[in-house]
């Protein structure tokens, strides 16, 4: 956690405004929210800090209220993989703290960002006493299931495209959104994090974008990619 200016204290967002903004927790009573907002933090995190190492115990989960970060699993041999983003009202840890399993991966801000810290206990006495919630749990973690066996299977293809395409759409059901020139993934990425995704280098993922980028496929334009041609994209994971 690093101090605050003072331009990052006038743009500190209230906590309840942060938990209103998860739809998981639109189901939760005002007494419920209010008991949420009390105990929990806003924590500012700079690009690329770690939020929490795989295998730890942390006492909270967390919501982002801004910005982006990634879950990260390391290899063995050093290679680190993103596993999953999560982005602005987005819950993070609530599965491995309703399961009593930890963090299995490590946490990582892919950009400046807010995000709240409430403690594990709390939420957990919540979770217990409301049945609507845990409903909406148990089918977030079956869309997480069903996703993870989809990009299981289309990762296992050699062809780096093919894995390349499967990791921009999986980006574009969950942060795409259309404009007049197609689908717009509202996440900031560097070619190495979408080469982590991907299984794949920098260099690999580089030369397959450009190409793409030169055939009208996709368009980048700070970090942020445009899908441009869905349907050329599609046939890539089909061929």
């Amino acid at each position: 956690m690093t101090p605050m200016s003072v331009e990052e204290a006038i743009q500190r967002p209230r906590a309840m405004t942060v938990l209103q903004s998860n739809a998981l927790f639109s189901v939760l009573t005002s007494p419920e929210m209010d008991s949420l907002a009390s105990v929990a933090r806003l924590v500012r995190a700079e690009r690329g800090e770690l939020i929490w190492f795989h295998g730890s115990e942390v006492d909270y989960v967390g919501l982002c209220a801004d910005g982006w970060i990634k879950m990260v699993r390391s290899s063995p041999t050093g290679v680190d993989a993103t596993i999953e983003l999560f982005g602005p009202g987005q819950i993070f840890g609530l599965l491995g703290a309703v399961s009593g399993c930890g963090c299995p991966l490590s946490a990582y801000a892919v950009t400046d960002l807010w995000y709240l810290r409430i403690p594990k206990k709390t939420v957990l006495d919540v979770y217990e006493g409301n049945v609507p919630l845990k409903d909406r749990l148990i089918r977030k973690a079956s869309m997480r299931l069903y996703g993870a066996i989809d990009l299981a299977a289309r990762m296992s293809s050699g062809r780096v495209d093919e894995r390349i395409a499967a990791i921009l759409f999986l980006l574009s059901e969950s942060y795409g959104v259309k404009d007049p020139t197609g689908i717009r993934l509202q996440v900031p990425l560097t070619r190495q994090e979408i080469g982590e995704m991907a299984g794949t280098t920098v260099e690999s993922t580089i030369r397959v974008m450009s190409r793409w980028q030169k055939d009208g496929i996709v368009e980048t334009d700070h970090q942020h990619i445009v899908i441009l041609d869905e349907l050329r994209l599609s046939k890539i994971l089909s061929q």
